[in-house]
């Protein structure tokens, strides 16, 4: 939200603060009020004044140039060549002089043109960045005072503040807000003269036939509702000082009547809406629920249909405003309007967020509103509005003034000794200290003893709602500095760190020295987005991965995208490669400790512990060149967890049933790991369809396991056995067998039938080429044997291995090659 300090100085006195924002920053941001940018237009505009021509010649040089001699009056003559025609002799005009810096860095300095010496620049409303368009220089009115800084001169010579206001300040949203905490924090008094048209009438009365009536409906979305009717209005465009006043805050002007109600929300924090009161059908404005189904063009024109829970502004035939967050265009305010309808209410605050997040919608009303607006101040705000439009717009207040106020909100009072407020913030708190805060705040305080008080919290003040608000509140406005830094008794022994954590970290730490980083996902997904990924979610389960069709959905999600919680790790997985891939991230590996969530019932959500695997784009550099499939970088990395785990008896298994694999993943590179017997994930690489469609072009690879299985049982103890003094015997044998036959599945039958002595089973070589035939592949494998009482014997290995032999060659006519 932008400041205007010219605005402010209008409640508190700020004035030295104009050379100094800074200081005044750096009070607001340690009272929790944070400046995020500081902007000077005096700045801006240095070395910008208001000159007059004294004459003006063709330049010797050049047709399309012309030659001035400026006075800025202080006694010098400039001369500026100029490109521009449309200015003449005893034009006062706005002079860049040399040292001036225009919008685009264009720095102004003494410079030659065409021969000719040039000392400044005159300059149109475009080339000071105040115009998108410009017919020429700016000629300025007569009375343009001469060597007057620009910035002064148009008003320009304010200081902007851009606050990040927290969500429990809405009472800081306006100028007037704001300048209640800085005469607040400052001890100084505040101009409070405003308050007074909250009583004050100046309306006439109105003919029956020009009567307005107002119902309202749904009294519980709308506490407060005011109202009164403007007459013989001219809308046309805003004064110099109104259009001033908003643009120095960011606000375009639109029209007088729509700049009148703009001013009023950011001087006093309350919204305010025009409607063109000839408009609205029926004489009458209704306070209601939307119908369910119903259509509602708003100002900009966008079509919306209304789910029947947004609270609408209507008249008797149809809805003219979405309340509390945009107008209709059935009823706005044009150049031909005449009558007005001015309006000013309090609507809750979750009727308007519901309504913004429904429909996507982001307003400066809306966005008070969702934060809370003070009900006290409607009537002053309605009240302010029209006083401003009949000043810029003319015409007459009608005394038609409807005020719907059935059920007055009331602040409870709070009870507080300052004891308590020691206690809390360790150190000695004074009463005359508390007492002189709360006043500050604008709390009405009663000393019910010597050291307890009850305090009144403002109504403007709706984040006071128990005795530790106000405990805060005096650390804020006393300083967060002065709390001394002292460590907590410590009265018990610290609670065992969860093993699951233990665990979790350790498995962590040898991921990452398989050369794989951490990432954190967010567990909000879009529940169309995932289920376009996912598709078949069964094939999951398939896998090991227990889950549920139905994703948990989020009661008021904040998006489409984050409508849901989500099933597996892989979809934010893969979105992470999509991301980094498209922003020239062309390798990564990447792994995620996570939960994913299921829906099995009313109150009934299980949660599941997974390790996610990522890897996309291949190694290479100077020394090596990758060119493995990407995938058996997982693999590889999920083996190394496995053997840390102290986990020896795991396989991995292709899915045999191509409708079985997840539909992410290609059909044939992909499997599923079985330990000790169970499923518990899968690997495999991304399908090249989805990839393609992704305009990823690099190979990816993911995997998902599950987490709480493989942590099930641990630590397990590692068996330490004797190192044997006996040596080892190794055998190589090169076999042919046919390509469709898996490698894994032949060793598993040498480790049957080897005995006793085999200690480990390794392939080296694997061979297809023209020597063999078709169909055909030569796999050598190599066997370790050793005997640990004793030395082998080659008989023994022999036999061993011709028990092999005969085996494989029996089960699947494997010869030796």
């Amino acid at each position: 939200m932008k400041i205007s300090l010219k605005w402010l100085q209008e409640f508190v006195d700020v004035k030295e603060y104009f050379q100094k924002p800074e200081a005044l920053a750096e009070i607001l941001t340690r009272a929790g009020l944070e400046v995020e940018e500081i902007q000077n237009k005096a700045r801006d505009f240095e070395h910008v004044v208001v000159g007059l021509i004294l004459e003006k010649d063709k330049h010797p040089n050049a047709d399309k140039l012309s030659l001035c001699r400026v006075t800025t009056g202080e006694g010098v003559v400039h001369q500026i060549v100029c490109g521009a025609q449309n200015h003449k002799t005893n034009d006062k005009v706005i002079v860049a002089l040399p040292g001036a810096v225009l919008p685009g860095n264009f720095a102004i300095k003494n410079s030659v043109i065409r021969d000719v010496e040039s000392g400044g620049m005159l300059c149109s409303l475009k080339e000071l960045g105040l115009a998108k368009e410009s017919n020429g220089i700016e000629i300025l009115p007569e009375d343009a005072p001469i060597g007057k800084s620009f910035a002064e001169y148009r008003g320009y010579d304010d200081v902007t503040f851009d606050l990040k206001v927290t969500a429990n300040r809405a009472d800081c949203l306006s100028h007037y807000g704001l300048a209640r905490e800085v005469a607040c924090l400052l001890g100084r008094k505040l101009d409070d003269k405003i308050l007074s048209l909250a009583h004050q009438s100046t309306s006439v009365g109105a003919s029956p036939e020009h009567e307005f009536g107002l119902e309202v409906k749904a009294q519980d979305l709308c506490p407060r509702y005011t109202g009164l009717r403007l007459s013989g209005v001219t809308v046309g465009e805003s004064p110099e000082w109104l259009r001033h006043r908003l643009e120095a805050v960011g606000l375009n002007s639109i029209n007088n009547v729509v700049d009148a109600t703009n001013y009023t929300m950011l001087e006093l924090g309350q919204p305010l809406h025009a409607f063109d009161a000839q408009e609205l059908k029926g004489q009458k404005v209704i306070v209601d629920r939307a119908s369910v189904g119903e259509k509602f063009t708003t100002l900009d024109g966008t079509e919306l249909t209304l789910t029947g829970e947004e609270l609408m502004i209507k008249d008797t035939h149809r809805s003219v405003c979405m309340a509390g967050v945009i107008g209709g265009k059935n009823s706005g305010v044009t150049e031909k309007t005449t009558e007005i309808f001015l309006e000013a209410a309090y609507f809750t605050p979750q009727s308007v967020r519901k309504t913004m997040r429904s429909h996507g919608l982001n307003t400066d009303s809306g966005y008070r509103f969702a934060r809370g607006v003070d009900p006290e101040g409607t009537f002053l705000g309605l009240h302010r509005a029209a006083e401003i439009i009949l000043k810029v717009a003319g015409g007459k207040s009608v005394h038609d003034v409807h005020d719907f106020y059935p059920t007055p909100q009331k602040k409870s009072p709070l009870m507080l000794k300052v004891q308590t407020i020691s206690e809390r913030l360790g150190y000695e708190a004074q009463a005359p200290k508390f007492e002189d805060l709360m006043t500050r705040l604008g709390c009405r305080l009663e000393k019910i003893q010597t050291d307890e008080y009850q305090v009144l919290p403002p109504s403007f003040r709706f984040d006071l709602e128990i005795d530790m608000d106000l405990v805060e509140e005096y650390a804020r406005l006393n300083g967060y500095d002065l709390i001394p830094e002292t460590l907590p008794a410590f009265h018990a022994m610290p609670a065992a760190i969860d093993a699951t954590y233990v665990q979790s970290y350790k498995a962590g730490q040898v991921l990452r020295g398989q050369g794989f980083s951490q990432a954190m996902g967010l567990a909000l997904v879009g529940s169309k987005s995932q289920l376009h990924f996912l598709k078949n979610i069964r094939n999951l389960e398939e896998a090991g991965l227990a889950t549920t069709e139905m994703p948990v959905k989020i009661l008021n999600p904040l998006n489409e995208e984050q409508d849901s919680m989500r099933l597996s790790l892989s979809f934010g997985l893969y979105k992470n490669i999509h991301a980094n891939f498209h922003q020239g991230n062309a390798v990564g590996r990447i792994y995620e400790m996570g939960k994913t969530f299921s829906f099995k019932g009313a109150g009934d959500y299980p949660e599941h512990w997974r390790v996610g695997f990522a890897a996309w784009g291949n190694l290479s550099s100077l020394w090596q060149k990758e060119t493995s499939p990407v995938v058996f970088e997982i693999k590889a990395a999920m083996e190394a967890l496995l053997r840390s785990l102290n986990i020896t008896t795991y396989q991995w298994v292709n899915v045999t049933e191509k409708g079985h694999v997840c539909d992410f993943l290609h059909r044939a590179q992909n499997a599923i790991l079985m330990v000790e017997g169970k499923k518990v994930g899968f690997i495999g690489t991304v399908h090249p369809v989805l990839l393609e469609e992704s305009k990823i072009r690099v190979d990816a690879a993911l995997g998902e396991f599950d987490l709480e299985t493989l942590l099930k049982g641990q630590p397990r103890v590692r068996k330490a056995e004797s190192l044997s003094r006996f040596p080892s015997v190794q055998r190589d044998l090169a076999l042919v067998m046919v390509k469709s036959l898996k490698v894994g599945d032949v060793a598993k039958e040498i480790r049957k039938e080897a005995g006793p002595y085999l200690q480990q089973v390794d392939v080296f070589d694997v061979y297809e080429g023209d020597k063999l035939e078709a169909g055909q592949k030569s796999v050598a494998f190599r066997l370790t044997y050793q005997d640990k009482k004793d030395t082998l014997r080659d008989q023994l290995v022999n036999e061993s291995t011709q028990k092999i032999l005969a085996h494989l060659q029996q089960k699947f006519q494997i010869t030796v090659r």
